[in-house]
């Protein structure tokens, strides 16, 4: 038997519910605050920023892991993505493109910037240092190569 007394609601969809989110996150993400979430240990670490800068990923490493980590000279950069690996590792990946010095000692990390590499994205392939003995696909990749038959 039929209850004609109540009104037929409809589920809202998937596609639906999927938008209302993606709006959502979009909205949370104008506010134009940057974002650091560190997890995981110093050997094995996990970074996701969003529009941050070095100093304010620096903070992170520092209070997570409690390392010391010295910057000497700067960078405007803001980064955003997810990175993995030691801290060391997460470091040197931010600092792609820059000029640095990065050690490590007992204390903990000393980063010292210099400024940006002589290889930008616009540099030509020849101005590219040569791929180790071994990497025909990074060459490839690189245009320093041609594939045979090209």
């Amino acid at each position: 038997m039929r209850n004609i007394g109540v009104p037929f609601t409809r589920k809202p969809s998937l596609s639906r519910q999927a938008m209302a989110a993606l709006l959502t996150w979009c909205l949370s993400c104008c506010g134009g605050a940057a974002e650091v979430r560190l997890s995981g240990t110093q050997n094995h670490a996990v970074l996701q920023t969003l529009d941050a800068t070095i100093e304010e990923i620096l903070t992170a490493l520092r209070s997570t892991f409690d390392l010391e980590v010295k910057l000497k000279g700067g960078t405007a950069r803001k980064f955003t993505g997810v990175y993995t690996g030691s801290a060391r590792h997460v470091l040197s990946r931010l600092l792609m493109g820059e000029d640095y010095v990065l050690r490590s000692d007992s204390d903990g990390i000393i980063i010292r910037l210099v400024g940006k590499s002589a290889v930008d994205s616009s540099a030509a392939p020849s101005a590219l240092p040569s791929p180790a003995l071994g990497s025909r696909l990074v060459a490839l990749r690189q245009g320093q190569l041609k594939r045979q038959g090209d």
